[in-house]
């Protein structure tokens, strides 16, 4: 069964209409049986999923889940945490869906007491907020280790290493695209408990139909929608990764580096204004 944990419908644009279709191609192309609709809290991914959902073409037999790329409010970015279900959940638990107003003690905490599936979203890669907290390897281990699930395998940087293979300056480039992978994928073997972990994620990140494709072959045919998603929250086997082809353009290249440096404006204005707000409450509090 072949699934992506990690998709961002990213609809903030003029003609959704003909990038939900680009988005159901992409899922026909790739041979998608399983997707979850991961976009982040602070760009409605209630109505990305229901967007998605609602255009789906009739033969298409690929499961789209409900999900959600949650952010805490540690650091000055935020730790991401994806949750799913198998049904529409948003309505029932708005609090997860405010970015920043929970540190990652108490989302996990409301996640457990909850009836969604999650985990913590690309650990170890470059840059990510949990290394501020986390900073070494035994302490990430420490961290890992008490949650039921991670994302063992992330395709963000596909795209840029591709382009790290320049032959004129190959050794520089090498050692950053190395970098870079080693980060999306971690070593297993330091971070996977048996016994602990209920499954492993792994996730394309995409934002663009173009970058579709990136996924997991889960042992088992999915027999129903409900069969799926218990087969991806029981998973452990990430032998057999699918890696697609991709158009390895400098202009795809460009668009990436716009849409992660919107998105990390929409966070910052988004962290801000949180703290601004909470600093207004205790001001009321105090006064008070």
């Amino acid at each position: 069964m072949r699934t992506d944990y990690h998709f961002h419908p990213n609809l903030n644009e003029r003609r959704p209409a003909k990038k939900l279709k680009a988005i159901w191609n992409a899922f026909e192309e790739h041979h998608l049986d399983a997707v979850v609709c991961a976009e982040h809290a602070f760009k409605d991914p209630a109505f990305a999923y229901r967007q998605v959902v609602k255009s789906k073409p009739k033969h298409m037999r690929t499961h789209v889940f409900p999900g959600a790329e949650l952010v805490t409010g540690d650091g000055r970015a935020g730790v991401d945490v994806i949750a799913f279900a198998e049904h529409d959940w948003y309505d029932e638990h708005p609090r997860l869906l405010e970015p920043f107003t929970m540190n990652l003690k108490e989302m996990i905490g409301y996640l457990e007491a909850s009836n969604l599936h999650w985990f913590i979203a690309h650990p170890t890669i470059m840059r990510t907020p949990l290394l501020s907290l986390y900073p070494t390897q035994e302490a990430m281990q420490e961290f890992l280790a008490t949650v039921p699930a991670f994302e063992a395998r992330n395709g963000t940087h596909l795209l840029i290493e591709y382009h790290c293979t320049n032959p004129f300056i190959r050794p520089f480039l090498r050692r950053v695209r190395d970098h870079l992978r080693a980060s999306a994928e971690p070593t297993l073997d330091l971070y996977y408990k048996d016994g602990v972990h209920r499954f492993l994620a792994v996730g394309s990140d995409a934002h663009s139909p173009k970058d579709v494709g990136y996924s997991v072959e889960i042992p088992g045919k999915a027999q129903s929608r409900r069969h799926a998603l218990e087969l991806m929250t029981s998973n452990t086997n990430i032998q057999t990764i699918y890696l697609p082809n991709f158009n390895h353009s400098v202009r795809r290249l460009f668009h990436l580096g716009m849409t992660g440096l919107h998105e990390s404006q929409m966070r910052r204005a988004g962290f801000r204004r949180s703290d601004a707000e909470e600093s207004a409450l205790v001001t009321a509090e105090e006064g008070a």
